[in-house]
Protein backbone atom coordinates (compact mmCIF):
# COMPACT_ATOMS: atom_id res chain seq x y z
CA UNK A 1 0.00 0.00 0.00
CA UNK A 2 1.19 3.22 -0.59
CA UNK A 3 1.93 5.88 1.45
CA UNK A 4 -1.19 8.40 -0.27
CA UNK A 5 -3.08 5.31 -0.20
CA UNK A 6 -1.94 4.74 3.56
CA UNK A 7 -2.82 8.33 4.67
CA UNK A 8 -6.27 8.46 3.07
CA UNK A 9 -7.53 5.24 5.01
CA UNK A 10 -5.92 7.66 7.85
CA UNK A 11 -8.72 10.33 7.15
CA UNK A 12 -11.43 7.74 6.30
CA UNK A 13 -11.19 9.43 2.27
CA UNK A 14 -12.91 6.47 0.15
CA UNK A 15 -11.98 8.78 -2.78
CA UNK A 16 -8.77 6.81 -5.01
CA UNK A 17 -8.80 9.88 -7.54
CA UNK A 18 -7.29 12.20 -4.47
CA UNK A 19 -3.64 12.34 -4.47
CA UNK A 20 -1.69 13.80 -1.60
CA UNK A 21 1.04 15.80 -1.33
CA UNK A 22 3.13 14.08 1.46
CA UNK A 23 5.52 17.26 1.49
CA UNK A 24 3.12 19.93 1.89
CA UNK A 25 1.29 18.92 5.18
CA UNK A 26 1.81 21.94 7.47
CA UNK A 27 0.62 23.28 10.77
CA UNK A 28 -0.63 27.03 10.96
CA UNK A 29 -2.62 29.39 12.74
CA UNK A 30 -5.96 30.50 11.03
CA UNK A 31 -7.85 33.69 12.91
CA UNK A 32 -6.11 32.26 16.60
CA UNK A 33 -6.62 28.67 15.72
CA UNK A 34 -4.34 25.97 15.13
CA UNK A 35 -5.09 24.52 11.52
CA UNK A 36 -3.45 20.64 10.09
CA UNK A 37 -3.19 21.48 6.66
CA UNK A 38 -3.08 19.19 3.81
CA UNK A 39 -2.40 19.90 0.35
CA UNK A 40 -4.21 17.19 -2.32
CA UNK A 41 -4.69 16.92 -6.06
CA UNK A 42 -8.36 15.51 -7.74
CA UNK A 43 -7.51 14.60 -11.04
CA UNK A 44 -9.27 11.58 -13.10
CA UNK A 45 -9.84 10.56 -17.01
CA UNK A 46 -13.95 11.67 -17.31
CA UNK A 47 -16.37 8.66 -19.18
CA UNK A 48 -18.63 11.64 -20.67
CA UNK A 49 -18.89 15.44 -20.94
CA UNK A 50 -21.66 16.33 -18.07
CA UNK A 51 -22.67 18.75 -20.31
CA UNK A 52 -23.14 17.61 -23.84
CA UNK A 53 -23.17 14.08 -22.86
CA UNK A 54 -20.54 13.40 -25.21
CA UNK A 55 -18.32 10.13 -24.44
CA UNK A 56 -14.52 10.64 -23.96
CA UNK A 57 -12.56 8.33 -25.89
CA UNK A 58 -9.85 10.08 -27.05
CA UNK A 59 -7.87 13.32 -26.72
CA UNK A 60 -9.95 14.80 -29.51
CA UNK A 61 -13.05 14.28 -26.98
CA UNK A 62 -12.21 15.78 -23.55
CA UNK A 63 -8.93 17.10 -22.53
CA UNK A 64 -7.57 18.01 -19.32
CA UNK A 65 -7.66 22.04 -19.03
CA UNK A 66 -5.59 23.28 -15.95
CA UNK A 67 -6.64 23.42 -12.00
CA UNK A 68 -9.26 25.31 -9.87
CA UNK A 69 -6.38 26.06 -7.03
CA UNK A 70 -7.03 25.92 -2.86
CA UNK A 71 -10.93 24.72 -2.79
CA UNK A 72 -10.41 24.69 1.02
CA UNK A 73 -12.36 21.78 2.50
CA UNK A 74 -13.59 21.62 6.43
CA UNK A 75 -12.50 17.45 7.25
CA UNK A 76 -12.75 16.38 10.64
CA UNK A 77 -10.25 16.56 13.45
CA UNK A 78 -6.93 14.95 13.55
CA UNK A 79 -5.65 14.39 17.11
CA UNK A 80 -8.10 17.34 18.20
CA UNK A 81 -6.65 19.46 15.76
CA UNK A 82 -8.68 21.30 13.48
CA UNK A 83 -8.03 20.31 9.86
CA UNK A 84 -8.39 21.68 6.34
CA UNK A 85 -7.87 20.11 3.34
CA UNK A 86 -6.45 22.44 0.38
CA UNK A 87 -7.91 20.70 -2.59
CA UNK A 88 -6.56 21.07 -6.37
CA UNK A 89 -9.60 20.04 -8.87
CA UNK A 90 -8.75 19.08 -12.18
CA UNK A 91 -10.82 21.23 -15.31
CA UNK A 92 -11.40 19.57 -18.24
CA UNK A 93 -12.80 20.95 -21.71
CA UNK A 94 -14.98 19.11 -23.57
CA UNK A 95 -13.83 20.08 -27.60
CA UNK A 96 -17.23 18.83 -29.38
CA UNK A 97 -19.40 22.25 -26.68
CA UNK A 98 -16.13 23.97 -26.19
CA UNK A 99 -17.35 24.17 -22.12
CA UNK A 100 -15.24 22.82 -19.26
CA UNK A 101 -16.24 21.47 -16.02
CA UNK A 102 -14.59 20.36 -12.58
CA UNK A 103 -13.45 17.14 -11.40
CA UNK A 104 -16.43 15.82 -8.67
CA UNK A 105 -16.25 13.80 -5.66
CA UNK A 106 -17.90 12.45 -3.13
CA UNK A 107 -15.52 13.87 -0.14
CA UNK A 108 -18.16 17.14 -0.33
CA UNK A 109 -20.86 17.86 -2.13
CA UNK A 110 -21.05 20.24 -5.28
CA UNK A 111 -20.95 24.25 -4.12
CA UNK A 112 -20.17 23.04 -0.27
CA UNK A 113 -16.78 23.36 1.60
CA UNK A 114 -17.61 21.21 4.39
CA UNK A 115 -16.85 17.12 3.95
CA UNK A 116 -19.08 14.36 3.59
CA UNK A 117 -17.59 13.09 6.81
CA UNK A 118 -17.84 16.61 9.13
CA UNK A 119 -21.26 16.21 8.53
CA UNK A 120 -21.64 12.74 9.76
CA UNK A 121 -19.70 13.47 12.42
CA UNK A 122 -22.28 16.41 13.26
CA UNK A 123 -25.44 14.06 12.93
CA UNK A 124 -23.42 11.61 15.62
CA UNK A 125 -22.70 14.10 18.11
CA UNK A 126 -26.44 15.17 17.62
CA UNK A 127 -27.12 11.66 19.06
CA UNK A 128 -25.22 12.60 21.99
CA UNK A 129 -26.20 14.46 24.91
CA UNK A 130 -24.68 17.78 23.95
CA UNK A 131 -25.36 21.26 23.34
CA UNK A 132 -25.26 22.74 19.53
CA UNK A 133 -22.66 25.12 20.52
CA UNK A 134 -20.45 22.08 22.36
CA UNK A 135 -21.36 20.28 18.75
CA UNK A 136 -19.82 23.23 17.03
CA UNK A 137 -16.87 23.66 18.92
CA UNK A 138 -16.12 19.76 18.18
CA UNK A 139 -16.63 19.32 14.63
CA UNK A 140 -14.94 22.92 13.76
CA UNK A 141 -18.21 24.49 11.99
CA UNK A 142 -20.49 27.03 13.17
CA UNK A 143 -23.56 26.73 15.31
CA UNK A 144 -25.87 28.28 12.45
CA UNK A 145 -24.68 25.29 10.53
CA UNK A 146 -25.27 22.59 13.16
CA UNK A 147 -28.90 24.18 13.15
CA UNK A 148 -29.04 23.56 9.95
CA UNK A 149 -28.24 19.82 9.73
CA UNK A 150 -30.42 19.64 12.70
CA UNK A 151 -33.60 21.74 10.54
CA UNK A 152 -33.26 19.01 7.75
CA UNK A 153 -33.04 15.90 10.17
CA UNK A 154 -36.48 17.69 11.92
CA UNK A 155 -38.44 18.06 8.51
CA UNK A 156 -38.25 14.91 7.80
CA UNK A 157 -39.29 13.87 11.37
CA UNK A 158 -42.92 12.52 10.57
CA UNK A 159 -43.86 9.55 12.42
CA UNK A 160 -47.00 7.58 10.79
CA UNK A 161 -47.45 4.37 12.72
CA UNK A 162 -50.06 2.45 11.12
CA UNK A 163 -51.09 0.39 14.47
CA UNK A 164 -51.45 1.58 18.37
CA UNK A 165 -49.33 -0.47 20.76
CA UNK A 166 -51.88 -3.09 23.00
CA UNK A 167 -50.04 -1.10 26.60
CA UNK A 168 -49.51 2.69 26.12
CA UNK A 169 -48.29 5.14 29.18
CA UNK A 170 -49.49 8.73 28.97
CA UNK A 171 -47.20 11.63 30.16
CA UNK A 172 -46.16 15.17 29.66
CA UNK A 173 -43.20 17.79 29.47
CA UNK A 174 -42.61 21.36 29.29
CA UNK A 175 -42.98 22.17 25.83
CA UNK A 176 -41.33 25.53 23.57
CA UNK A 177 -42.88 28.96 23.55
CA UNK A 178 -44.03 28.26 19.77
CA UNK A 179 -46.60 25.46 20.91
CA UNK A 180 -50.16 24.97 21.60
CA UNK A 181 -50.12 24.50 24.96
CA UNK A 182 -47.72 25.10 27.79
CA UNK A 183 -46.78 21.60 28.05
CA UNK A 184 -46.34 18.77 25.36
CA UNK A 185 -48.25 15.26 25.80
CA UNK A 186 -45.42 12.15 25.25
CA UNK A 187 -46.60 8.41 24.21
CA UNK A 188 -44.98 5.49 24.95
CA UNK A 189 -45.10 1.93 24.09
CA UNK A 190 -44.87 0.06 27.26
CA UNK A 191 -44.20 -3.42 25.83
CA UNK A 192 -41.04 -2.22 24.01
CA UNK A 193 -40.24 1.21 25.90
CA UNK A 194 -40.26 3.25 23.09
CA UNK A 195 -41.47 6.95 21.99
CA UNK A 196 -44.17 6.18 20.22
CA UNK A 197 -45.10 9.97 19.72
CA UNK A 198 -44.59 13.07 21.10
CA UNK A 199 -47.77 16.27 20.68
CA UNK A 200 -47.25 19.77 21.02
CA UNK A 201 -50.54 20.10 23.42
CA UNK A 202 -52.40 18.14 25.54
CA UNK A 203 -55.50 19.14 25.34
CA UNK A 204 -58.46 17.06 25.08
CA UNK A 205 -59.71 18.30 22.26
CA UNK A 206 -55.87 18.23 20.60
CA UNK A 207 -55.40 14.28 21.43
CA UNK A 208 -59.05 13.34 20.73
CA UNK A 209 -58.31 14.76 17.21
CA UNK A 210 -54.85 12.67 17.14
CA UNK A 211 -56.39 9.46 18.38
CA UNK A 212 -58.93 9.17 16.52
CA UNK A 213 -57.14 9.11 13.14
CA UNK A 214 -57.19 5.53 14.09
CA UNK A 215 -60.12 3.39 13.48
CA UNK A 216 -62.14 2.31 15.92
CA UNK A 217 -60.99 -1.60 15.83
CA UNK A 218 -57.46 -0.47 15.97
CA UNK A 219 -57.90 1.37 19.05
CA UNK A 220 -60.49 -1.90 20.89
CA UNK A 221 -57.20 -3.53 20.60
CA UNK A 222 -55.71 -1.31 23.47
CA UNK A 223 -55.62 -3.54 26.86
CA UNK A 224 -53.53 -0.76 29.41
CA UNK A 225 -52.96 2.84 30.01
CA UNK A 226 -51.00 4.13 32.43
CA UNK A 227 -51.30 7.25 33.61
CA UNK A 228 -51.08 10.07 36.42
CA UNK A 229 -54.22 11.76 38.14
CA UNK A 230 -54.60 14.33 35.37
CA UNK A 231 -58.77 14.20 34.58
CA UNK A 232 -58.14 15.16 30.76
CA UNK A 233 -56.26 11.37 30.30
CA UNK A 234 -58.62 9.19 32.19
CA UNK A 235 -61.54 11.31 30.47
CA UNK A 236 -59.95 10.97 26.64
CA UNK A 237 -59.18 7.07 28.14
CA UNK A 238 -62.64 6.46 28.53
CA UNK A 239 -64.39 7.92 25.78
CA UNK A 240 -61.29 6.08 22.92
CA UNK A 241 -60.31 3.35 24.43
CA UNK A 242 -63.36 1.12 25.42
CA UNK A 243 -61.70 -1.97 26.10
CA UNK A 244 -58.36 -0.71 28.21
CA UNK A 245 -58.32 -1.00 31.55
CA UNK A 246 -56.54 2.35 32.91
CA UNK A 247 -54.24 2.67 35.32
CA UNK A 248 -53.42 4.65 38.17
CA UNK A 249 -49.30 5.02 38.52
CA UNK A 250 -48.41 3.64 41.68
CA UNK A 251 -45.33 6.17 42.26
CA UNK A 252 -47.82 9.05 41.29
CA UNK A 253 -50.29 7.89 44.25
CA UNK A 254 -46.88 7.37 47.05
CA UNK A 255 -46.24 11.04 46.12
CA UNK A 256 -49.53 12.40 46.95
CA UNK A 257 -49.38 11.05 50.74
CA UNK A 258 -45.64 11.95 50.61
CA UNK A 259 -46.02 15.19 49.83
CA UNK A 260 -48.47 15.52 52.52
CA UNK A 261 -46.20 14.31 55.22
CA UNK A 262 -43.50 16.58 54.23
CA UNK A 263 -45.49 19.25 54.55
CA UNK A 264 -46.61 18.91 58.14
CA UNK A 265 -43.11 18.01 59.02
CA UNK A 266 -42.17 20.95 57.24
CA UNK A 267 -44.86 23.61 59.48
CA UNK A 268 -43.38 22.28 62.74
CA UNK A 269 -40.09 23.07 61.49
CA UNK A 270 -39.76 26.47 63.44
CA UNK A 271 -37.29 27.46 65.37
CA UNK A 272 -39.76 28.39 68.60
CA UNK A 273 -39.95 24.44 68.46
CA UNK A 274 -37.37 22.58 70.63
CA UNK A 275 -37.51 19.74 68.14
CA UNK A 276 -36.77 21.90 65.06
CA UNK A 277 -33.43 20.66 64.39
CA UNK A 278 -34.04 17.29 64.73
CA UNK A 279 -37.02 17.62 62.45
CA UNK A 280 -34.91 18.83 60.20
CA UNK A 281 -31.65 16.83 60.16
CA UNK A 282 -33.82 13.43 60.21
CA UNK A 283 -36.32 14.53 57.87
CA UNK A 284 -35.63 11.36 55.49
CA UNK A 285 -35.69 8.81 58.34
CA UNK A 286 -39.42 10.01 58.78
CA UNK A 287 -40.17 9.51 54.82
CA UNK A 288 -38.28 6.17 55.11
CA UNK A 289 -40.33 2.99 54.97
CA UNK A 290 -40.98 2.07 58.60
CA UNK A 291 -39.79 -1.75 57.84
CA UNK A 292 -36.31 -0.26 56.15
CA UNK A 293 -35.10 1.23 59.46
CA UNK A 294 -32.60 -0.25 61.53
CA UNK A 295 -32.18 -1.53 64.94
CA UNK A 296 -28.10 -0.41 65.09
CA UNK A 297 -27.68 2.12 67.51
CA UNK A 298 -25.16 4.99 66.55
CA UNK A 299 -24.40 8.29 68.54
CA UNK A 300 -26.41 10.91 67.72
CA UNK A 301 -25.39 14.32 68.28
CA UNK A 302 -28.79 15.88 68.30
CA UNK A 303 -30.24 13.94 70.71
CA UNK A 304 -26.33 13.25 72.44
CA UNK A 305 -26.31 9.89 73.15
CA UNK A 306 -26.93 6.35 71.14
CA UNK A 307 -30.18 5.80 69.45
CA UNK A 308 -31.28 3.80 66.76
CA UNK A 309 -33.40 4.87 63.30
CA UNK A 310 -36.70 3.35 64.54
CA UNK A 311 -36.23 4.93 68.38
CA UNK A 312 -35.44 8.39 66.55
CA UNK A 313 -38.28 8.17 64.34
CA UNK A 314 -40.67 7.04 67.24
CA UNK A 315 -39.00 10.04 69.47
CA UNK A 316 -40.48 12.81 66.88
CA UNK A 317 -43.36 11.60 65.13
CA UNK A 318 -44.76 11.10 69.10
CA UNK A 319 -44.30 15.40 69.50
CA UNK A 320 -46.90 16.49 67.23
CA UNK A 321 -50.65 14.44 66.94
CA UNK A 322 -50.82 15.30 63.38
CA UNK A 323 -47.24 14.28 62.50
CA UNK A 324 -48.29 10.81 64.04
CA UNK A 325 -51.68 10.60 62.37
CA UNK A 326 -49.64 11.26 58.46
CA UNK A 327 -46.64 8.92 59.41
CA UNK A 328 -49.55 5.76 59.91
CA UNK A 329 -51.46 6.84 57.37
CA UNK A 330 -48.41 7.38 54.80
CA UNK A 331 -46.71 4.09 56.39
CA UNK A 332 -49.89 2.09 55.40
CA UNK A 333 -50.55 3.30 52.23
CA UNK A 334 -47.15 2.80 51.02
CA UNK A 335 -46.90 -1.03 52.79
CA UNK A 336 -50.35 -1.96 51.18
CA UNK A 337 -48.91 -0.87 47.84
CA UNK A 338 -45.82 -2.57 48.58
CA UNK A 339 -47.49 -5.84 49.52
CA UNK A 340 -49.99 -5.30 46.56
CA UNK A 341 -52.95 -5.48 49.48
CA UNK A 342 -56.20 -3.42 47.96
CA UNK A 343 -58.28 -4.30 51.17
CA UNK A 344 -55.79 -2.95 53.80
CA UNK A 345 -55.34 0.37 51.08
CA UNK A 346 -59.42 0.61 51.02
CA UNK A 347 -59.97 0.27 54.61
CA UNK A 348 -57.13 3.13 54.88
CA UNK A 349 -58.80 5.79 52.51
CA UNK A 350 -62.46 5.11 53.70
CA UNK A 351 -61.69 5.22 57.71
CA UNK A 352 -59.02 7.87 57.92
CA UNK A 353 -57.66 8.88 61.06
CA UNK A 354 -59.32 12.26 61.94
CA UNK A 355 -56.62 14.00 63.48
CA UNK A 356 -54.57 13.73 60.10
CA UNK A 357 -53.65 16.96 58.12
CA UNK A 358 -56.15 18.87 55.70
CA UNK A 359 -53.32 17.94 52.82
CA UNK A 360 -53.44 14.14 53.84
CA UNK A 361 -57.11 14.56 53.86
CA UNK A 362 -57.43 16.03 49.93
CA UNK A 363 -54.89 13.10 49.04
CA UNK A 364 -56.79 10.39 50.31
CA UNK A 365 -60.66 11.98 49.35
CA UNK A 366 -58.71 11.77 45.79
CA UNK A 367 -57.84 8.28 45.93
CA UNK A 368 -61.36 7.69 46.95
CA UNK A 369 -62.54 8.98 43.96
CA UNK A 370 -60.31 7.31 41.64
CA UNK A 371 -60.35 4.05 43.72
CA UNK A 372 -61.84 2.11 40.74
CA UNK A 373 -58.06 2.86 38.76
CA UNK A 374 -56.20 2.63 41.75
CA UNK A 375 -57.10 -0.91 41.79
CA UNK A 376 -55.88 -1.71 38.48
CA UNK A 377 -52.63 -0.35 39.56
CA UNK A 378 -52.66 -3.36 42.04
CA UNK A 379 -53.78 -6.25 39.90
CA UNK A 380 -51.69 -5.16 36.36
CA UNK A 381 -48.10 -5.45 36.58
CA UNK A 382 -47.29 -1.41 34.65
CA UNK A 383 -46.39 1.63 35.78
CA UNK A 384 -44.88 4.89 34.48
CA UNK A 385 -41.24 4.18 35.41
CA UNK A 386 -39.88 4.37 32.20
CA UNK A 387 -41.73 7.37 30.83
CA UNK A 388 -40.39 9.10 33.67
CA UNK A 389 -37.29 8.16 32.92
CA UNK A 390 -37.46 9.60 29.57
CA UNK A 391 -39.15 12.83 30.67
CA UNK A 392 -36.07 12.92 32.92
CA UNK A 393 -33.81 12.70 29.67
CA UNK A 394 -35.42 15.44 28.18
CA UNK A 395 -35.69 17.51 30.91
CA UNK A 396 -31.62 17.35 30.68
CA UNK A 397 -31.62 17.96 27.28
CA UNK A 398 -33.31 21.48 27.87
CA UNK A 399 -31.25 22.36 30.28
CA UNK A 400 -28.06 21.69 29.48
CA UNK A 401 -29.21 23.48 25.88
CA UNK A 402 -30.22 26.20 28.02
CA UNK A 403 -33.79 25.88 26.19
CA UNK A 404 -34.78 25.59 22.78
CA UNK A 405 -37.22 28.25 21.03
CA UNK A 406 -38.23 25.63 17.99
CA UNK A 407 -40.35 22.68 19.23
CA UNK A 408 -39.22 20.48 15.57
CA UNK A 409 -35.80 20.72 16.10
CA UNK A 410 -36.27 19.74 20.23
CA UNK A 411 -38.65 16.74 19.07
CA UNK A 412 -35.65 15.65 16.32
CA UNK A 413 -32.80 15.83 19.35
CA UNK A 414 -35.15 13.94 21.64
CA UNK A 415 -35.93 11.01 18.66
CA UNK A 416 -32.26 11.10 17.72
CA UNK A 417 -30.47 10.81 21.55
CA UNK A 418 -33.47 7.72 21.75
CA UNK A 419 -32.09 6.37 18.89
CA UNK A 420 -35.58 6.18 16.88
CA UNK A 421 -33.97 8.00 14.06
CA UNK A 422 -31.05 6.59 13.55
CA UNK A 423 -28.65 9.06 10.91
Amino acid sequence: MSNNDYILNLLNIKDKNIFIFTDKMTNTSIKGKNYNIIEAVLTYKPTSCPLCGVINNSSNDIIKWGFRKNCKIKIPKISNCSSLLILHKQRFLCKHCNNTFIAQTDLVDRFKNISNNTILQVKLELMSKSSEKDISKRTNVSVSYVDKILNDISSKTIFRHPHLPSSMNFDEFKATKDTKGKMAFIVLDNNSGDIFDILDSRKSIDLEKYFKRYPLSERRKVKLISTDFYKGYIYLSKKLFKNASIVIDRFHIVTQVYNALNITRVKLCNKSNPNYNKLKYYWKLILKNENDLSDEKNYSKHFRKHLSQKEIVTFLINTDKTLKADYNCYQGIINSIKDKDFNKFKNIITHPNPLISDKMKRALKLFREYEQYIYNSFVFDINNGVIEGTNNLIKCLKRIAFGYRRFDHFIARIFLIKGIIKE
